[in-house]
């Protein structure tokens, strides 16, 4: 389908800004998405508030629009950077490019492939699913590889903090969570570039307030983050994702809004079935289904089903609302919230869920071994604690030591009483933060902060469990509108979820679901073309453009229609623009400047937009996604330059 439904850049920004909040102040999670092929339901010189003049005039960044063609393929200037940097026909740089398991994403690298041997280039393809490709890249086992980031709050906080170089090193920073970078000391980068990232984040971290002046400071800070981005190439902007659903006419559905379908709950989006009892769905491939360890946008969406949280996106929109919350008061520094809980909401063992329960789950996902979402109370909302230094320990409890010094092995630990969450009462939840942060409702909202059952897994402080770890992950107890049922994992596998009857909120219509777990871009669409799936999607090789008819684009900014299947069925449609960006990103400390430059030369995003993905998505120059890119949609296109 064309971009615009009637092709103007006017219908463009009315599209994105009914998608978003350009200039949020505060809102009512990141993780990262798949990119699979189907687009489904996957200022000068002021202080910064630190002390620390930050501005543009002396500061090592010098860009101030993309600098590599907008729309452009600049194989010359690709050359060009190469052979100033020492390389030639005899002195070629060999890359490594891990991907996802998609054509599209191939058909793209195989062209950028090509192009880069002309720059002294040779690039080596290789592929990956989504979870594999999370844990090679964690580990630093790549070179240049593809991802994409999903809205945790819709903040240029939340995107900017993928590139501040702290967040990108995870063999030193356990709850890092940015984009796997590895911007080190060592990394293969200008050190005083290194540190203006570290500046500028810190200005928007000095500067929490829900107040415009505030704002205006992050704002800023995240507009020269981007340009630090563009100047080292460290990563290069692709798309802006999309989620395009499609269903039969039996489900009564109301597709998620930009927050995108993982931020939904089932019994929201699908309102009723007719002529059969249970929704059919297809699922990625997942590794865990306990929220704190939740880790891509599949086990994300099976999470926000099974589990509840104190607050909770309105069917994927930016909108916010109660949820196991009734209500909430927050003081007059904006440091603490006092939440009051439901009455007589229980999980699905039959317990009441009470404030003593979210007081264990939330400081289980600040403190357990098993959490990979700390980041979120610890480092976003900055949940008030104390550390200290405690030695390291193996499985048996011996004490680890340094290989190189000798020494013990000290780590730095949370002191989980130290904590600023605590049950008052049965019904009265108190969190305090350091710091006012002016999207706390909204990260409260993310599957990582749902409650479980207190003491049910023993790795906190105090509690032996009821469950093992690995138990618990794989048939958890939530208070969600569904509940788990059975779970065969990996490609070909299943995983069942039954309607929870005595759900506190307004339940499913419908008896429950049955996701189809498969991983390969064609057996998900004949799945859904034989209608064995209710909702679906169709791949990019598959899509045709003229087979979508666009009927009307609504308040929320989905455009509505129907699409024509192959077979001669025509299912509805849905388009709709996720608060995402899908990047090509690097190891800075394996990859030279010039070799990401050149990268950055060669990839031209109309051109792939158009050729590769036929205009399903929105060509990216900046990481922060345009609806909340600070100033706006205008300001977005303004701060690129050039022209498409």
């Amino acid at each position: 389908m064309p971009r615009d439904t009637d092709g103007s850049d006017t219908s463009r920004r009315r599209f994105l800004k009914a998608t978003g909040a350009a200039a949020l102040t505060s809102a009512v999670a990141g993780c990262g998405s798949d990119g699979g092929d189907t687009a489904t339901p996957g200022d000068g010189g002021d202080d910064g508030g630190d002390g620390t003049d930050t501005g543009t005039d002396t500061g090592p960044v010098t860009v101030s629009e993309y600098p590599y063609g907008v729309g452009e393929t600049m194989i010359g200037e690709a050359q060009r950077v190469m052979e100033e940097a020492g390389y030639g026909p005899d002195d070629r740089f060999e890359l490594d490019w891990l991907q996802y398991e998609s054509p599209t994403w191939s058909e793209m690298a195989s062209t950028i492939a090509s192009r880069l041997e002309s720059a002294h280039i040779d690039m080596n393809q290789s592929s990956a699913a989504f979870s594999p490709l999370l844990e090679a890249t964690r580990n630093g086992n790549h070179e240049a590889y593809t991802l994409g980031w999903v809205a945790d709050y819709p903040g240029p906080q939340n995107f900017v903090q993928l590139v501040d170089p702290r967040n990108t090193v995870y063999d030193e920073n356990a709850a890092a969570n940015g984009a796997r970078l590895f911007w080190s000391e060592d990394a293969e980068a200008d050190p005083e570039v290194r540190q203006y990232m570290i500046d500028q984040f810190e200005r928007i971290s000095n500067n929490p307030e829900d107040t415009e002046e505030a704002a205006e400071v992050r704002g800023d800070a995240a507009v020269k983050m981007e340009e630090g981005m563009w100047q080292e190439a460290a990563l290069i902007p692709i798309y802006q994702g999309v989620t395009e659903a499609m269903w039969y006419d039996h489900v009564d559905y109301n597709p998620p809004g930009p927050m995108e379908p993982s931020r939904a709950k089932t019994s929201n989006s699908v309102a009723g079935l007719e002529g059969k009892d249970r929704l059919s769905t297809i699922s990625s491939t997942f590794s865990s289904l306990d929220p704190i360890a939740s880790g891509n946008t599949a086990s994300g969406g099976k999470i926000m089903d099974m589990f509840d949280a104190l607050t909770n996106y309105v069917n994927g929109t930016t909108e916010v609302e109660n949820l196991l919350a009734e209500g909430y008061e927050v003081s007059e520094d904006f440091r603490t919230y006092t939440f009051t809980l439901k009455e007589g909401a229980t999980f699905h063992n039959g317990e009441e869920v009470t404030a003593q329960d979210f007081e264990y789950s939330i400081k289980r996902l600040m403190v357990s071994d098993n959490s990979t979402n700390a980041r979120f109370p610890v480092s976003v909302m900055g949940i008030e604690h104390e550390t200290e230094e405690v030695t390291v320990t193996d499985d048996e409890g011996d004490t680890v030591t340094d290989t190189a010094s000798g020494e013990p092995e000290t780590t730095t630990r949370i002191i989980p009483d130290s904590i600023g969450v605590e049950a008052v009462d049965d019904y009265t939840l108190e969190i305090t933060t350091s710091e006012p942060f002016a999207f706390s409702l909204s990260v409260l909202a993310y599957s990582a902060f749902s409650a479980v059952p207190e003491g049910i897994v023993g790795d906190v402080e105090g509690y032996d469990g009821e469950m093992e770890w690995e138990e618990f992950s794989q048939s958890p107890v939530g208070a969600g509108p569904f509940e788990f049922v059975n779970w065969e994992s990996g490609n070909g596998g299943e995983i069942v979820m039954d309607t929870f009857d005595d759900y506190h909120g307004e339940g499913a219509s419908f008896d429950g679901i049955d996701a189809a777990i498969l991983t390969e871009t064609q057996a998900r669409y004949n799945y859904f073309l034989n209608e064995n799936a209710d909702i679906g999607g169709v791949p990019t090789a598959q899509y045709n453009a003229d087979s979508v008819t666009v009927e009307e684009t609504d308040d929320v900014g989905r455009d509505l229609g129907t699409y024509d299947l192959e077979n001669g069925t025509t299912v509805n449609y849905a388009r709709t623009p996720e608060i995402g960006t899908f990047y090509v990103g690097f190891n800075m400390e394996q990859v030279p400047r010039p070799v990401r430059q050149a990268m950055a030369y060669v990839i031209n995003q109309p051109e792939f937009m158009a050729n590769v993905f036929k205009d399903r998505f929105e060509p990216a120059y900046h990481l922060t996604p345009p609806q909340i890119f600070p100033g706006g949609i205008e300001a977005y296109d303004e701060h690129v330059g050039g022209s498409e």
